[in-house]
């Protein structure tokens, strides 16, 4: 039996004769969306931009790294690692004010990093281990760095405070890889800051302006 046009079955189209399936690229509001993701990187880089420019020597950012120390610090001791933010806050401020009306911020410094310590320790810190004891220590640490800084010269000061800044960056990093004690958008923030600051310091001192 002959076939009739109605029994014919029409070929399958080929995969080439297939309509081509549109692929998805990158679109400009991607890429703006991934950028706007890493601010707390674009807040630490442009933080160490305004400190380098208000800076006289390296031993002057000494108080970067105290402070970054101090923070952590009452962060865990609170033990609320959302509330990094505000305590960071209110640290700038502080010592904004303080450096405006021409006042040495050092003795605030050290007497809110005694507090702290003793609190921390009052409260059991040691006792719960990891990055959370972790930070009594780091506190004694890297303050006493910062501290002794401002008595040795402008060299070994600013190289003992860069030290000190690329040591808590490693912290940092450990902070946000593990996801405790602060919040991880001020460990990233933190970390920039404080490896890009202490390798500028470095930069200074070994290549010198004008030198």
């Amino acid at each position: 039996m002959t076939d009739t046009p109605h029994a014919r079955i029409a070929p399958a189209e080929s995969p080439a004769e297939s309509p081509a399936v549109p692929t998805h690229r990158s679109s400009p509001g991607r890429v703006v969306a991934a950028l706007a993701s890493r601010w707390p990187t674009w807040c630490g880089l442009a933080a160490t931009a305004l400190n380098l420019a208000d800076a006289r020597d390296g031993r002057a950012l000494g108080f970067v790294v105290y402070l970054a120390a101090l923070i952590y610090l009452a962060t865990a001791v609170i033990d609320r690692p959302g509330m990094v933010w505000v305590l960071f806050g209110l640290s700038v401020v502080a010592v904004t004010l303080l450096k405006v009306f021409d006042v040495d911020p050092w003795p605030l410094l050290i007497a809110s990093a005694v507090t702290v310590v003793v609190l921390g320790l009052t409260a059991g810190l040691l006792r719960q281990g990891g990055l959370t004891a972790a930070q009594l220590p780091a506190m004694l640490v890297f303050g006493a760095a910062a501290v002794f800084a401002l008595s040795l010269s402008p060299e070994a000061g600013g190289a003992l405070v860069a030290a000190a800044l690329i040591g808590h960056a490693v912290q940092d990093v450990a902070v946000w890889r593990a996801g405790k004690v602060v919040a991880r958008s001020m460990a990233e923030f933190c970390a920039v800051l404080d490896f890009t600051l202490g390798a500028a310091i470095l930069a200074l001192i070994l290549l010198p302006l004008g030198g």
